[in-house]
């Protein structure tokens, strides 16, 4: 393999919703005290209620449209912000993981598979956030099972 491990570009960065809109209220905040502004003069500059502005960066944001209002007045875009949330988040592979996604691009199905299989079988590492639900199970279906229909659907091969 002639390509270092560190050199990899994979990058893990799961951000849920709720993260998401307290790093885009961090970042809002942060940007007006930066301009030594309070809440209400992000009102006066064409922002949303300082009330709003209050809950946006608490993380409790009510509509994208207020996000955007919030940015505009503090001279930013709100995709910016986002951006700058997710990249945050990033979280740069180990790299022993880089090299499990390397060898699961350039392998056969089966090699693939069998890949799959061992990721499914290890027990996941306590999360410093608390417990996460288990992912389901992922890899290829039985040959001739299909998925089941809503109820009381009856499908042709069950007639």
């Amino acid at each position: 393999m002639a390509e270092t491990l560190e050199e990899s570009s994979y990058t893990v960065g799961a951000v849920d919703l709720e993260d998401m809109l307290r790093g885009v209220g961090e970042h809002l905040q942060r940007a007006r005290l930066s301009r030594k502004w309070k809440v209400t003069d992000v009102e006066r500059a064409g922002g949303p209620s300082y009330k709003t502005v209050q809950a946006i960066e608490e993380g409790d944001a009510g509509h994208i449209e207020s996000l955007d209002k919030c940015a505009k007045a503090l001279q930013l875009s709100i995709v910016d912000v986002m951006y700058a949330v997710l990249a945050s988040r990033e979280t740069p592979l180990s790299p022993e993981a880089a090299q499990l996604v390397r060898q699961f691009n350039e392998t056969t199905i089966a090699g693939r598979q069998a890949l799959l299989a061992m990721a499914n079988a290890l027990t996941p590492a306590p999360s410093p956030r608390g417990p996460r639900p288990a992912p389901p199970a992922v890899g290829p279906r039985a040959p001739g099972r299909s998925r089941p229909g809503p109820p009381g659907i009856k499908r042709r091969s069950d007639e």
